[in-house]
């Protein structure tokens, strides 16, 4: 043979090794991009817990006593579960210091606690002043910047890991393709030199069903996997056809209303005449990945246009679901965004809430709410709008 068998099994035995390597840092990676997506949802949920403190009313201040300890439970459980995801994250401390995160969490906490305990203040000696106003003024500004400062951190790390994840991909395909085209023709070679040695005729309708089940079990792949028209390519969304085709397959077991919020960048197409390709492409993917926080069970999230998105919510309370997207809203509006002109971009969407009526498919809502944000007198920035009925 012109190249043994030994000495074949060896060098694949080194690019084996080399894929596996690969392998694992990419699973690595991936495992910490989940960690800190959770925690982002984690510090996202801290925001709303202290959102409930400031609507706490004053005319029963055993009932609001009663309100905060709960919160503050709440809230103590939350800072640990932070510290023990940062914890498990060992691929964290490669992209920011510990230390720098640690002193961040240790601000929130401080920032938490000092805003609870003013509030317990003023209810206890049942006080509004404007000293008690003040300190509670300056005390939420700053868990609100500090918790604002945390959010980006998380967000920059997480951009950080997704963008080396995704060079480490393509670079371990591209291995594993030129590794394959390599060792085709080594591979034929030493298999013609055994048939050589082999004067056995094989058995060629055994090795035919066998190649048969081999191509059946490799091409079986899921659909919404097969059909990249499932899944909007720059945001890694659900595409129009993929939100619908998932919502009709689905929807036999939904016994809730419908509720479709479709929303739009209020003046994005001046925003993106300001920008590079890049950084407009940039602006939508960071809206896309806060959208996504959004999705849960039997709830779709999908990306409809250019600058237009869509979250299908089947509920059994039409209050919830437009809380849902109020909260989405007002997330997107408190969220910075760094481009090359401005060091920090406020963008603002307007939406409208649909009540889906149960004799239309989900094809038409959308629609409707494409075309009251496109050409709807009623349209307003930085709102949603309601629609009961259409």
């Amino acid at each position: 043979m012109k190249l043994s068998l030994a000495v074949l099994l060896r060098q694949l035995r080194i690019h084996l090794i080399a894929v596996t390597f690969l392998s694992i840092v990419v699973l690595l990676l991936n495992t910490s991009q989940i960690q800190t997506s959770s925690i982002i949802k984690s510090l996202y949920l801290h925001q709303n817990l202290v959102e409930e403190l400031t609507t706490l009313q004053e005319s029963d201040f055993g009932l609001t006593l009663i309100k905060l300890e709960a919160l503050r439970n709440q809230l103590q459980f939350n800072l640990d579960e932070l510290n023990r995801k940062l914890s498990f994250d060992i691929a964290s401390r490669y992209f920011q210091d510990p230390a720098y995160q640690k002193t961040q969490i240790e601000t929130l906490q401080k920032h938490t606690m000092n805003y609870h305990a003013a509030i317990q203040t003023q209810a206890t000696l049942q006080q509004n002043t404007k000293a008690y106003q003040s300190i509670l003024k300056t005390e939420r500004s700053a868990i609100k910047n500090s918790l604002a400062a945390f959010i980006e951190l998380q967000n920059n790390i997480l951009f950080k890991k997704e963008a080396i994840n995704s060079y480490l991909i393509y670079f371990t395909v591209f291995y594993i393709i030129l590794i394959a085209l390599s060792y085709f023709g080594k591979i034929n070679r030493s298999i013609r030199d055994l048939h050589a040695i082999n004067r056995r005729a094989p058995d060629y309708n055994y090795r035919v069903k066998e190649f048969e089940y081999l191509s059946k079990v490799l091409h079986k792949v899921d659909e919404e996997k097969r059909n990249e028209a499932y899944r909007d390519p720059l945001s890694q969304l659900h595409s129009l056809k993929g939100l619908i085709h998932t919502y009709n397959k689905k929807k036999i077991a939904y016994n809730y209303t419908t509720y479709v919020y479709v929303f739009s960048i209020d003046n994005y197409k001046e925003i993106r005449s300001q920008l590079s390709e890049e950084a407009s492409q940039a602006i939508l993917k960071k809206i896309s990945f806060i959208l996504s926080l959004y999705e849960k069970a039997n709830e779709y999230v999908a990306r409809i246009g250019y600058a237009e998105f869509a979250l299908v919510l089947p509920s059994d309370s039409q209050d919830a679901a437009y809380n849902t997207c109020e909260q989405l809203r007002k997330t997107i509006e408190e969220t910075r965004f760094k481009t090359e002109i401005v060091s920090v971009q406020h963008l603002t969407i307007s939406g409208i809430f649909i009540v889906k009526p149960k004799d239309k498919p989900l094809e038409a809502a959308l629609a409707y709410g494409g075309d009251f944000l496109k050409t709807s007198p009623k349209r307003q920035q930085n709102t949603n709008s309601i629609v009961l009925a259409f």
